[in-house]
C-alpha cells in the first residue's frame, strides 16, 4: 500500500554536503527565510513559490550568507527577533552541536556573523525553541534536564527542570506567555509555568520510546509520536487521547502539526524513512514520501508546503489538504 501512495516530490534543491537540519522561520514577518545545517556550515537563505509571485517558475531559492559551524549540528531553532524589514537586517537563530552546547546566532547578513556559546548540557541536545518575544530559549536533552537559559542579559542558565528520561521536544504555548510543554523518552508529557517554576500537569502516551511531540494551532491540542503510535491530545480532557492509531509500523521519528489546518500533521518514520502527511481527523494519508537519509522537517507558514532534508537534498512536496 505504502508503494502505491510514495509520491516524489514537488521541487527540489542539491547541496554539496549532507543535511542534517532544515526550518522554515515560523514567523510571519519572516516566513520566507529558512535554515538549512549541513555538517560544518549553516545557510541561510529564503524560499519563494510561484503561489506568492507569478513571476517565479515554481520555486526560487535564494542563499544570503553561510556561515560555519564546529560540529554536527542536532536541531536549530529561529529567533522572533529576526526581520528582514529593517535597517540593518537582523537574524538570529540557534544550532543545538553535537559538543552539547547551543551557538546562539547573529547576522545582518553583510559583514557580521557574530555567535556566543551556551555551555551546561552534559548529553546530546535534541530540541531548543525561543520563547514567543525571544526572552529566553529552552532545550531539552539526553542528559534528562529541561534548562531555560537567559538570552538577554545573563546568557546563561537560569532554571533546570530534572526530567525522568531524555528530553526529546519542547515547545511554548502560544497565547499564554511563560507555558512550557516538554516532552521524554518514557511518553510523560509534562507543562510548567516557566515564572512560577511549577509543573501544571502532564499526560502519559503508555508508549515508548516517545521520540516528538508538538502543540497545535489551538493550544489546547497536543500531537505525540511514540513507538510509530500517533497519539492526539485535547488538554482539557486530561484522561486519554482523543485519537490514537498506528502511523509508523517500525517506529516514528519526528511530528510536526500543519500551521494552515489544525487536523493535519507530517510525520517520518520507518520503514524506509517515510513521511507521511495524515488527516487526524479521517486518518487518510494525503501524501507519502520516501527518503533516503532524514535531515529534519519542516512546514511552510503560509503555503501548503512540506519541506524535508535528504541526505544532500532538500525535499518539497505541496500538499492537497482536499
Amino acid at each position: 500500500m505504502e508503494e502505491t501512495l510514495a509520491t516524489p516530490p514537488t521541487f527540489k534543491l542539491n547541496f554539496s554536503d549532507q543535511v542534517h537540519c532544515v526550518e522554515f522561520s515560523p514567523f510571519e514577518w519572516s516566513h520566507h527565510l529558512i535554515c538549512i545545517a549541513l555538517t560544518h556550515e549553516i545557510v541561510i537563505g529564503t524560499v519563494k513559490f510561484q503561489e506568492e509571485d507569478e513571476a517565479i517558475d515554481e520555486i526560487a531559492y535564494n542563499p544570503l550568507t553561510t556561515i560555519h559551524h564546529d560540529t554536527r549540528p542536532h536541531a536549530i531553532a529561529w529567533s522572533p527577533e529576526t526581520s528582514l524589514s529593517v535597517i540593518p537586517k537582523v537574524v538570529k537563530f540557534c544550532v543545538a552541536g553535537a559538543d552539547f552546547k547551543i551557538r546562539l546566532y547573529t547576522s545582518n547578513l553583510d559583514n557580521k556573523n557574530n555567535y556566543e556559546i551556551l555551555d551546561n548540557h552534559r548529553d546530546y541536545i535534541n530540541a531548543v525553541s525561543y520563547e514567543p518575544e525571544g526572552e529566553y530559549l529552552v532545550s531539552v536533552s539526553d542528559d534528562h534536564t529541561c534548562k531555560l537559559w537567559d538570552i538577554k542579559e545573563e546568557h546563561k542558565c537560569v532554571i533546570t527542570y530534572y526530567l525522568t528520561s531524555p528530553g526529546m521536544s519542547v515547545c511554548w504555548h502560544n497565547e499564554k506567555p511563560g507555558k512550557l510543554m516538554v516532552a521524554e523518552k518514557n511518553g510523560i508529557i509534562r507543562m510548567y509555568n516557566v515564572k512560577s517554576q511549577q509543573a501544571l500537569m502532564s499526560l502519559d502516551s503508555g508508549v515508548a520510546p516517545l521520540t516528538s511531540a508538538e502543540w497545535g494551532i489551538d493550544p489546547m491540542k497536543i500531537i505525540s509520536l511514540a513507538a510509530g503510535e500517533l497519539l492526539f491530545w485535547d488538554v482539557t480532557r486530561l484522561s486519554q487521547p482523543l485519537e490514537s492509531f498506528t502511523l509508523h509500523i517500525d517506529g516514528g521519528k519526528m511530528v510536526k502539526f500543519s500551521p494552515l489546518q489544525d487536523n493535519i500533521l507530517a510525520s517520518i518514520g520507518q520503514p524506509d524513512n517515510l513521511l507521511k502527511v495524515t488527516n487526524i481527523k479521517s486518518k487518510q494519508v494525503l501524501l507519502c514520501g520516501r527518503m533516503s537519509l532524514i535531515g529534519g522537517l519542516t512546514w511552510h507558514q503560509k503555503l501548503p508546503f512540506i519541506c524535508t532534508g535528504n541526505n544532500r537534498e532538500l525535499n518539497f512536496w505541496r500538499i492537497n489538504f482536499h
